[in-house]
């Protein structure tokens, strides 16, 4: 028990080291889209693969109030999330969502690989990830994927996870390589209050969260089928 304290004490230490090294968070937005072009549909499916984050998340549930005025009849969000997982548990999730159709996933997994203690290598995720992608288009050919960063971290949470930047980043490369959207969540923090919108300093309360995240992501998942919201 002394010795697992004591590697726990020196990885928390070698993040205390790393956190000054941590890259700054994104300036702005940095959104992607990758139209799917066609015909949009009328009814949108969507399932959310992801970490508690996602699982606790209210976004899922307030996006399909934000598709309204944006031409789809009827949107469903199913959540597939666990809390604790990586981009390795990630892959095992894909298929509990069922057969569909779905024309939309939403993927979320950077926060936890980006954790030292039962992280992953960067090398690690990007490759899971990459699995992910393919796991979820094979399963539903023709399906829109849509890569999410999610909220900066504070406190003892910032100290395990030093180089979240650096995993979010990853996202970005995989959304140009493998031709898939990202919605920069991360960037949607700037200029909140992280006491109040972070209590425990990784999960954010929900509410918060659905408010920052679900009209510009509505926006997002529109222009990917080539539909406009009204304002």
């Amino acid at each position: 028990m002394r010795r697992v304290g004591l590697l726990a004490g020196l990885v928390l230490a070698a993040g205390a080291l790393l956190l000054f090294r941590q890259a700054p968070e994104p300036a702005g937005p940095r959104d992607r889209i990758a139209a799917t072009g066609g015909t949009p549909p009328e009814r949108l499916a969507a399932v959310a693969f992801g970490t508690s984050l996602t699982a606790r998340a209210r976004w899922p549930e307030t996006l399909k109030a934000g598709l309204e005025p944006c031409g789809f009849q009827d949107v469903s969000v199913t959540v597939r999330a666990r809390p604790g997982a990586g981009s390795g548990e990630g892959l095992d999730l894909v298929g509990s969502e069922g057969p569909g159709p779905y024309q939309l996933a939403f993927v979320e997994f950077a926060i936890n690989d980006a954790d030292l203690w039962d992280g992953v290598s960067r090398q690690e995720s990007l490759e899971n990830t990459r699995a992910i992608l393919r796991a979820i288009r094979d399963r539903h050919p023709g399906i829109a994927v849509v890569l999410v960063t999610t909220n900066p971290v504070a406190g003892l949470q910032r100290l395990k996870r030093p180089r979240l930047m650096a995993y979010d980043d990853l996202y970005l490369r995989l959304a140009e390589e493998e031709d898939v959207s990202l919605f920069d969540g991360t960037a949607r923090w700037a200029g909140t209050n992280r006491d109040a919108a972070l209590p425990d300093g990784l999960h954010p309360e929900p509410t918060i969260e659905a408010a920052l995240y679900t009209g510009p992501l509505s926006r997002l998942v529109a222009a990917i089928f080539g539909r406009s919201c009204a304002q």
